[in-house]
């Protein structure tokens, strides 16, 4: 299996596509996505501080619809694109021998815009292990303060604690059956009451990106969340993309996730949707896309 891996990261860096296929790709890509831009945000809660405006980052690319060129009879073979699942089992070794970072605070930057010509948003938040959190946004006007009560770390939507994050079960379906009773014992309520059925299992898949995007998992507990997205029936890949590899995972009601994960790193570089600190949820349709850095840092800004 890790000869397997290898041979697949090393597929995986490959150059990219030449400049002129990726401009026509995405070209192909606006059209067939062209319509009116919306953002969907579900969620019981408002982020404490707000999102700033006016960061200086762009959106990134997060698909690719490029076309094979004709094969002449004394051209090389065609590279094999790895699937989804190849993709995602890759990014999950490299998960779990990745060595675990330490520092005082976890901070987490996201910055996302509507559209690809919109000016981005941007939020920061740095948290202590014990829960106490500080964060910077638009209606802090650029200043970081002190969040209160203390913010807790948020597996998709129900609270949960740096020391319970340590203890993730490190197997695909137990950390699902985990996020699913952490959330049949919690008190979340939609606009709608109690979730559903339909929206419990959205909880869990939203549980499973946070723990590869934006949550202090130990590398174990991040390959584990890797294995289960790949367990996941609809999940297709979009091919090379910028920054990484492509992913289109399609949920409830028509609603699909796009990420692209870099599998030698094993982060995930862009997505349509992410969650907030409060466990509100931010869905970005059309070209609107988001950027998740997250690591841990010993110095909060003053």
């Amino acid at each position: 299996m890790d000869d397997d891996l290898q041979m697949l990261g090393t597929l995986l860096a490959k150059p990219y596509p030449s400049q002129d296929v990726v401009d026509r790709s995405r070209h192909q890509l606006q059209n067939a996505m062209r319509g009116p831009v919306r953002k969907r945000r579900t969620g019981w809660l408002a982020t404490g501080l707000g999102l700033t405006a006016a960061a200086a980052a762009a959106a990134v690319v997060v698909a690719s619809g490029t076309t094979a060129p004709t094969a002449t009879p004394n051209s090389p073979p065609a590279a094999v694109q790895p699937s989804a699942g190849q993709i995602l089992l890759a990014a999950a070794t490299t998960a779990e021998r990745t060595p675990e970072g330490s520092g005082t605070y976890w901070h987490v930057k996201t910055v996302f815009a509507d559209s690809k010509d919109s000016t981005p948003n941007q939020w920061e938040s740095w948290t202590r292990r014990d829960g106490q959190a500080w964060g910077r946004g638009e209606k802090s006007h650029g200043k970081v303060l002190k969040l209160f009560p203390p913010s807790p770390f948020r597996l998709g939507g129900p609270e949960v604690s740096f020391e319970q994050l340590q203890k993730l079960p490190t197997k695909p379906d137990a950390l699902k059956a985990w996020i699913a009773d952490a959330l049949k014992h919690s008190d979340i309520r939609t606009s709608a009451g109690r979730p559903d059925a339909t929206m419990q299992k959205q909880f869990v898949f939203n549980g499973l990106i946070s723990l590869v995007s934006q949550l202090p998992a130990p590398p174990k507990v991040r390959a584990a969340a890797f294995r289960a997205i790949a367990s996941y029936p609809n999940v297709k890949s979009l091919g090379k993309v910028k920054g990484g590899q492509g992913l289109l995972i399609s949920l409830r009601e028509g609603i699909q996730a796009r990420l692209v994960i870099d599998p030698a790193t094993s982060r995930v570089r862009d997505t349509n949707f992410f969650v907030e600190a409060s466990g509100a949820t931010v869905w970005l349709t059309g070209t609107g896309s988001a950027t998740v850095v997250a690591e841990w840092t010993n110095h909060l800004p003053t």
